[in-house]
């Protein structure tokens, strides 16, 4: 990311060191019979699969070319039944400079099977292990297990070596398996230290050590303490997602690494890396491929500027002026928290594509041209995971968009996201804690509960002058993401085939004339879709007729008896349905719903079905509000007897007897 010098890169590899120096860790004992039939509170009918020992060891090597990073992983695992053949497919990815560009040599695997009492191994034929070059140049390296049935246990172990300190991995104690036992063991050297945090909400054991130790680094003879940690789970449930999870790996019980500060080998002195954030707003803001963008200011940029937004015009339109240029006119080439090192401002600006901190980075730099209060922010969307506030973590960055402030009011921008309107984010970028990069670091906070999506339609039903057919105006104006959505739809289409799924849509067949879609262009409102709806009645002695006509909940997603993570839902929700209808020509009305209104705790949402008739018609009002987004797992109980509710009464129907 940022030019550190090869001792201060030495320090990520504390995150993957085991028991070093002479002490050894067994990890691998002989599976005994009683392998084959555990006993544990986290297996259950439903566990094709069950993972006996998954252990993790890493180890700093000092040699005289440098650090070297080993890392062993052995797991012992019980295939119970043939759903559970597929954990027999196995894959390694390594890189090849320092485990060769053929089969690893470190990889042992058997199976084994419990034949008239007795462990039978089986190991894997190495004709039978296959290896393939990947993007990257690395190797995947890939094998199935031999002679497997219902009952055999798997067990493989591999060492891999590395001197690329990128490549650290965090350690899950949880996965799509019951773990029965979890480990994973690291030492370092007292010359570097780190920040180690856990997540999840399973508890985890932890045990330190500390003794002293000499290291060979190249020319240097370092005798310093060597640290080292032990983290252990047993009977660890597998992790089974929800609905309205924002990023399970929030929520798996794990290790996650950040480097914190490390011991200069030459000078002597400790160096801080990446422990404030003050630190990280020095680092970004300082660095060539991201403050050197946004910062940038230049003759060739100001004339570019007036070919795009005349000077004489006010802030705003400035701002919405360049905005809409950057938006329509670069293509959006992929994530990346930073600029590539090859790319100046001119260059990005030129090329009319680049990644989204490019593209956003470029936001800026043409913002802050003309003279308006523009920085950037680095964050996180929701499907990579939450910031941590009390330290950073500096993987857990993946994205970058703009602040924007116009005397009191603040905006935030996103010309990396196609046909997103000014002053609006995608909806995953609200997340939670994100930072300013700015002369001035800040911070702000990306709240769901700041997003209302509020949708109205409405649907007029009359007899035509045949008396058999309902016909009528239906009207929806969508909530912000959910125009969103239909812009994006079409863009990927086109109109005909969005209103081809929305005809298919009904739970029966209707026909859709002079369809349309207003403001799809104006990408800073809301859409609004309209069409003229008809169906035949028919000619039935009852017509069971549904007034929510596809409108309302589809997929109740809060169905399970149970919760075990926080409900986080994208944005607060209100949606509102009118309905008029006469009553079918020829017909009245036998049974009507009950009206009802129903509530969430205490006024955190509601819920209204309302009716009125008379001899010739019937009007009809459905209402869903949500006024939070976040519910801790013990709010789980009362969301679902509330949805419950809801999509019970959205299920009924209105009666209509044919007169005699």
């Amino acid at each position: 990311m940022f030019k550190i010098n090869q001792y201060l890169l030495l320090l990520l590899a504390t995150f993957f060191v085991i028991l070093a120096h002479g002490q050894t860790d067994t990890l691998i004992s002989e599976v005994q019979p009683a392998d084959f039939h555990p006993s544990s509170p986290v297996i259950d009918s439903n566990s094709n699969v069950v993972v006996i020992r998954d252990s993790g060891t890493a180890e700093m090597l000092g040699k005289f070319y440098g650090w070297r990073i080993k890392q062993t992983r052995y797991r012992r695992v019980l295939i119970r039944n043939k759903n559970g053949f597929d954990a027999t497919k196995i894959e390694i990815s390594f890189a090849p400079e320092f485990n060769g560009t053929g089969r690893l040599s470190t990889l042992f695997a058997y199976t084994c099977n419990l034949i008239d009492g007795k462990v039978v191994q089986t190991p894997v034929d190495t004709s039978e292990i296959f290896t393939e070059e990947t993007n990257g140049g690395r190797i995947k390296e890939k094998f199935s297990f031999p002679n497997i049935r219902e009952g055999s246990i798997i067990e493989y172990q591999y060492t891999l070596y590395s001197n690329n300190i990128y490549e650290f991995r965090p350690w899950d104690f949880q996965g799509n398996y019951p773990h029965l036992k979890s480990t994973f063991r690291m030492s370092f050297p007292e010359t570097f230290n780190y920040v180690a945090t856990t997540q999840g909400f399973l508890p985890v054991s932890r045990r330190d050590e500390a003794r002293d130790t000499v290291y060979g680094v190249g020319n240097y003879t370092i005798k310093t303490k060597s640290f080292n940690i032990w983290w252990e789970m047993d009977d660890v449930p597998a992790f089974k997602e929800e609905p309205y999870i924002s990023a399970p790996g929030n929520y798996v019980a794990g290790l996650r690494f950040q480097l914190s500060e490390y011991t200069d080998l030459q000078t002597r002195k400790r160096i801080k890396v990446f422990n404030t954030w003050d630190e990280v707003n020095k680092n970004f803001y300082k660095s060539k491929s991201f403050g050197g963008i946004m910062t940038t200011s230049s003759h060739w940029l100001r004339k570019e500027m007036r070919t795009i937004v005349d000077d004489t015009v006010n802030a705003m339109d400035k701002a919405k002026a360049v905005y809409a240029y950057v938006r329509d006119h670069f293509a959006n080439m992929g994530r990346a928290i930073i600029a590539d090192e090859d790319q100046s401002l001119k260059d990005i600006f030129k090329s009319h594509k680049g990644s989204v901190a490019e593209i956003n980075l470029l936001l800026t730099a043409m913002l802050r041209e003309e003279g308006l209060a523009a920085d950037a922010i680095i964050m996180s969307t929701r499907d990579n995971g939450k910031i941590i506030p009390s330290y950073p973590v500096m993987e857990n960055f993946n994205y970058v968009v703009v602040r924007l402030k116009l005397g009191d009011e603040t905006y935030f921008l996103d010309a990396a996201e196609p046909r997103m309107g000014f002053g609006h984010l995608p909806v995953e970028c609200y997340n939670g804690y994100a930072r300013v990069v700015s002369e001035k670091p800040d911070s702000v906070y990306m709240d769901t509960d700041s997003l209302s999506e509020f949708k109205f339609s409405t649907l007029m039903l009359t007899n035509n002058d045949h008396g058999d057919s309902l016909t009528g105006p239906y009207m929806a104006q969508e909530g912000y993401y959910g125009s969103k959505g239909i812009r994006d739809e079409i863009a990927a289409k086109d109109e005909k085939t969005y209103f081809e799924a929305e005809r298919k849509s009904y739970p029966f067949a209707v026909q859709l004339t002079d369809r349309g879609v207003d403001s799809l262009k104006r990408y800073d409102l809301p859409v609004t879709v309209h069409y003229s709806l008809g169906f035949p009645i028919g000619d039935e002695d009852r017509i069971y007729f549904n007034p929510m006509m596809g409108e309302g909940i589809k997929e109740n997603l809060f169905s399970a008896a149970e919760r075990h993570y926080p409900i986080e839902m994208p944005f607060k929700v209100d949606e509102l349905f009118v309905m008029r209808m006469e009553i079918p020509k020829g017909y009245e009305i036998e049974e009507m719903p009950k009206p009802a209104r129903v509530l969430l705790g205490d006024g955190d949402g509601s819920y209204e079905y309302l009716f009125q008739a008379d001899d010739a018609s019937v009007q009809f009002r459905s209402r869903l509000v949500l006024k939070r987004t976040f519910f801790l797992a013990d709010a789980y109980q009362p969301l679902r007897t509330f949805f419950a509710a809801v999509m019970k009464k959205q299920g009924e129907v209105i009666v209509f007897k044919k007169k005699k």
